[in-house]
């Protein structure tokens, strides 16, 4: 029957026109489509979960996909993989959409020779290329990003078979680190790090919380190692060098800003104080002597920026340590003389004992390893002399992601025929010939290996939206057509078939059910060899006379700008900066008073190579002579990544900083990232940014408290658990502050043997926004936009907020509109998840007209969303500002094409005029309870894992039922040193327990 709007109803009850409510009734009608023969695995209204693989970055995580009627709607990590074991980042949340989104290529596209383009069946496509092929005369190149193993041998086979080569191409692809590795040890792999029983860390610039090889894994093992549970001396301690205070800085217990581009002396200079006092590296000391010999240690500290003091205190706590590990420099750090750093960085893990212990060198790299940016130039090369007549361009975006300069823009146009198998419109595939459109890794069969030996399979969940194939079977199908000769040099049968034969030691339904093979090959055993004697020293190779250093970062949900097509990835803001949907450029606090700007003001970015504008975002955490720009923005054909879904395509949102920066090319042919300086001037003009958070201090609030180390070990009072939740006490702060005792009327039903409720302890959570997204995915959470997330109207459940140090109150409470406690080295950076609390006094539900929220029996603050008519009193009265009002009618507007299919059934979809919150992911407690039902019996601990708490890398987050004395919500809230509850002088009694950071610095700070 048709249905009628809500909002619109309420109109219409309002001025009594029921005659026109039944002209109002014009919505169409939805069919329900029943199966003719329903799949025997497929029960409606129960989820399937499918093992796969995460395809967003190199680290290829393991996923459960969950799907309902044959349609993905959520992703988990795979607690069997042995990489992130259960967990996953932002980006990979974030990527569920990927399949759905509304601006895929629906079928093969040609280019007409007006630049016109037009639709084109797989056979007319394939004819055409094939064609070229068969008189390229061996003059065929392939182009493409690092794919699994099994596709990799079907690409080399193809190009094997027509003639030509292969460039494996990947904007971030640590080739100064693999080449270092074959430096020092001989091997050229990724070195492979393991946190979890270390007791010192030194981060080289590697920002490996948000932006290294292994991020996931990295904040499992970074808190491990620091488990206050574990370690009764606070375990591992982090020391940060970078020139900005990045996420990984922001986790650590000291940071140091030295001048950018000398993480590689600094490493050098505490390799030679620990050689001199006796460390040796169990390989060719010989060697290790001569490179060290003559390295002055104070000078090159002195070169870096680093006061005297913080030098010989480093290496001190190196000296003294007996698990320490150093972690080499990343992107954003990777200089002209990048596998210099990197090298030295290993040989000072080796003087440290971590090599086979923290540190570990793979046998090989894995297969289909990327190549240098120098292979790239070379390929470059080839097609601008006119000695390339077919280009396929696969996974990669290279008039995006390389520097214009490096020409490859101009040399596309010299290739007699140019072929992508992008599954979205980007930069390149615009000007390719022919689009070949591949299929997402959600609806095609793959592998992949992140680790040598450790193999995981990709499986689809998702029959085809589009017209598209899997990228294994287009090579397969053009290389059989070529011709006999080709044929031979191909494997039979569907690209199924040859992913399934790669997996014939195995049994392939295990492997299905698995994931994979995840008995990795072992690590090498190697030592230092020789080849440290190529190590350098000295500054950077910096184009330009700027007065800054430009450092380009890697976004932390973007990446390389691959995931700019995600709107999660957009929306959700920055952990660092706190900012969201644009580009922006950092700059001090000094810089920006200097330069006149403030937040907001656009400045121009200006370098040898180009000229960008941004918007200032000034703050405390950064040197003065550093600017430092995102990398990820500046897209002109991505919905979400350009104003395409708010404006017009072409019309790109921020600014490219790739287009800035020179193709340099360091040690080893490998990209140099921090290659330029730069001039930075006024343009008179504003832009506004998306800023969630306005301020970082908390002005004495207690939202993000921390106890020092000395004082934790001094309490041993254990004494909260279920009183603490549930019957209430005193205070911590103060002793004086009194908070009323748990209500069994109200918080919950006497009768109920439930009362929900969540512990976050603080000094686990690293900011990285993983629960953000996975909670907005899993309660159909709407996206909003740019011009919305300005006005502050962003609809997210959940938040972070960002604080720095204790607070205070004294200079008055105006809103600046940046940073105002960040200080350059000051690390004291404490993040607080901010949710419906789930108050058993909840101020929300006195205020509410309608009673459209209320206090269920199992302690619930709920919400009728038909009942609500958009008062908006509950926001107005919350305390902690986390009730989200629907402006707009985001369920239609913010859900083009096929993203519709994405949502979870079980979570209503709200409409325009509606105030929505977190209920604790109320529908998995619902489906848990059925079970238990089922079973005669109550719900089992840990039975019910929340959206938020399950994504969880650094696992700070645990929920269940408070009355259960035993349940781990209650074992982990019984700290009396650490536990407090946000706000809890206002007495609302929530469901939440906040467990204190814990202050491993030499001063001793107490609660915030």
């Amino acid at each position: 029957m048709p249905e009628l709007d809500r909002r619109h109803f309420m109109k219409l009850v309002g001025v009594g026109a029921g005659a026109a409510a039944t002209a109002a009734c014009s919505d169409p009608v939805e069919k329900l489509v029943p199966y003719v023969v329903q799949p025997e695995v497929i029960t409606p209204g129960i989820a399937l979960e499918y093992a796969s693989t995460c395809t967003e970055c190199s680290t290829n995580c393991g996923l459960h996909v969950r799907t309902r009627e044959g349609r993905p709607i959520k992703l988990d990590g795979n607690p069997e993989h042995p990489i992130n074991r259960g967990a996953l980042c932002a980006r990979g949340q974030a990527a569920i959409a990927r399949p759905y989104l509304p601006q895929r290529y629906e079928a093969p596209t040609k280019r007409n020779a007006d630049g016109s383009t037009q639709k084109a069946t797989w056979a007319e496509a394939e004819a055409a290329v094939v064609a070229k092929l068969r008189s390229a005369g061996g003059r065929t190149w392939v182009l493409g990003g690092q794919v699994g193993p099994s596709l990799s041998g079907v690409i080399d086979g193809w190009v094997s078979a027509v003639g030509g080569g292969r460039v494996v191409y990947e904007p971030f692809a640590y080739e100064a680190l693999r080449e270092a590795a074959a430096w020092v040890f001989g091997v050229r792999a990724l070195p492979i790090f393991d946190l979890s029983e270390t007791d010192l860390i030194v981060d080289f610039g590697s920002n490996f919380l948000e932006a290294g090889p292994s991020p996931v894994e990295g904040m499992r093992q970074f808190t491990d190692a620091r488990d206050i549970a574990k370690h009764s001396d606070g375990g591992a301690r982090l020391i940060s060098l970078s020139p900005r205070l990045t996420l990984t800085g922001a986790n650590s217990d000291q940071w140091l800003a030295p001048k950018p581009g000398s993480e590689g002396p600094i490493a050098l200079a505490l390799a030679a104080v620990l050689y001199r006092g006796g460390a040796r590296t169990g390989g060719d000391d010989a060697a290790v002597g001569r490179l060290l010999s003559g390295v002055d240690s104070k000078a090159l500290a002195a070169e870096a920026g680093l006061d005297p003091e913080e030098f010989d205190a480093l290496a001190k706590k190196l000296q003294k340590a007996k698990a320490a590990v150093a972690l080499p420099p990343g992107v954003a750090a990777t200089t002209s003389g990048g596998t210099s750093a990197a090298a030295a960085v290993l040989v000072l893990n080796a003087l440290l004992g971590a090599n086979g212990r923290a540190m570990q060198i793979p046998s090989s790299d894995t297969a289909g390893a990327p190549d240098t940016l120098q292979a790239v130039k070379e390929l470059i090369a080839r097609m601008q002399s006119g000695d390339v007549d077919v280009l396929v361009i696969h996974d990669a975006n290279p008039i995006y992601s390389l520097p214009p300069s490096a020409g490859f823009a101009e040399a596309l146009k010299k290739v007699g025929l140019v072929v992508s198998t992008a599954t979205l419109p980007d930069e390149t595939s615009v000007e390719a010939d022919w689009v070949l459109p591949q299929s997402t890794s959600f609806e095609s069969w793959g592998d992949a290996e992140p680790r040598p030996g450790l193999r995981s399979v990709v499986q689809p969940t998702l029959r085809p939206i589009h017209d598209t194939k899997s990228l294994g079977d287009i090579f397969l199908d053009t290389g059989r057509a070529v011709g006999a000769h080709v044929a031979s040099k191909i494997p039979g049968g569907s690209f199924r078939e040859v992913v399934e034969t790669a997996f014939s030691d195995s049994d392939f339904r295990s492997v299905l059910a698995v994931g994979g093979d995840f008995s990795a090959a072992p690590p090498a055993a190697v030592s230092v060899g020789a080849g440290v004697s190529q190590i350098q020293t000295g500054p950077p190779t910096l184009a330009g006379d700027g007065d800054f250093t430009l450092v380009a970062y890697p976004h932390p949900y973007q990446g390389d700008g691959s995931g700019s097509d995600l709107p999660w990835a957009q929306e959700t803001p920055d952990p660092v900066t706190k900012l969201s949907w644009s580009s922006w450029v950092e700059m001090s606090l000094g810089t920006a008073a200097e330069l006149g700007v403030t937040f907001g003001d656009v400045v121009a970015v200006e370098t040898p190579s180009g000229k960008i504008e941004l918007s200032v975002m000034p703050r405390g955490g950064i040197r003065d002579d550093v600017i430092a720009i995102p990398i990820g923005g500046g897209h002109t054909q991505s919905h979400y990544g350009s104003l395409s879904g708010e404006g017009s395509v072409g019309v790109a949102r921020g600014a490219n900083v790739i287009s800035i920066l020179p193709d340099a090319v360091g040690e080893g042919g490998g990209r140099a990232w921090l290659s330029s300086r730069a001039r930075v001037s006024r343009t008179g003009r504003f832009a506004r940014l998306a800023l969630s958070q306005w301020t970082d201090n908390q002005y004495e609030r207690g939202f993000a408290q921390k106890v020092s180390l000395a004082a934790l070990l001094q309490d041993d009072e254990k004494h909260h658990g279920e009183e603490h939740l549930a019957e209430g006490g005193e205070a911590h702060e103060g002793g004086h502050d009194f908070a009323l005792p748990y209500d069994p009327a109200n918080d919950s039903s006497p009768d109920s043997p439930y009362r929900w409720g969540m512990t976050i302890d603080t000094d686990r959570c690293t900011g990285c926004s993983a629960c953000v997204v996975a909670c907005s995915i899993e309660n159909n959470v709407p996206v909003v936009g740019e011009e919305q997330a300005i006005r502050h109207r962003e609809m997210t459940w959940l938040r972070i907020d960002r604080f720095v140090g204790d607070g205070e109150v004294s200079g008055g409470r105006e809103r600046r509109p940046f940073p105002d406690r960040e200080r350059l080295g000051d690390s004291d950076v404490r993040h607080s998840p901010m949710l419906c609390q789930q108050c058993g006094s909840a101020p929300c539900e006195s205020v509410c007209p309608p009673i459209a929220t209320y206090h269920s029996d199992e302690g619930i603050n709920g919400m009728i969303y038909n009942r609500c008519i958009g008062t908006r009193y509950c926001a107005n009265n919350c305390t902690y500002d986390v009730r989200r009002f629907n402006y707009f009618d985001y369920s239609r507007e913010n859900w083009p094409g096929e993203l519709p299919f994405m949502l979870n059934p079980d979570v209503t979809v709200r409409g325009q005029g509606v105030m929505e919150k977190c209920m604790f992911c109320v529908q998995r407690i619902n489906g848990a309870r059925q079970t238990a039902k089922n079973e005669g019996r109550l719900i089992a601990d840990g039975e019910v894992v929340t959206a938020c708490q399950q994504s969880c890398p650094s696992q700070a987050i645990s929920f269940g039922n408070t009355k259960d004395k035993k349940s781990e919500v209650v074992v982990k809230a019984d700290d009396d040193a650490r536990s407090y509850i946000a706000l809890h002088v206002l007495n609302t009694r929530p469901a939440v327990t906040y467990l204190a950071a814990v202050g491993r610095d030499e001063d001793g700070r107490s609660h915030g």
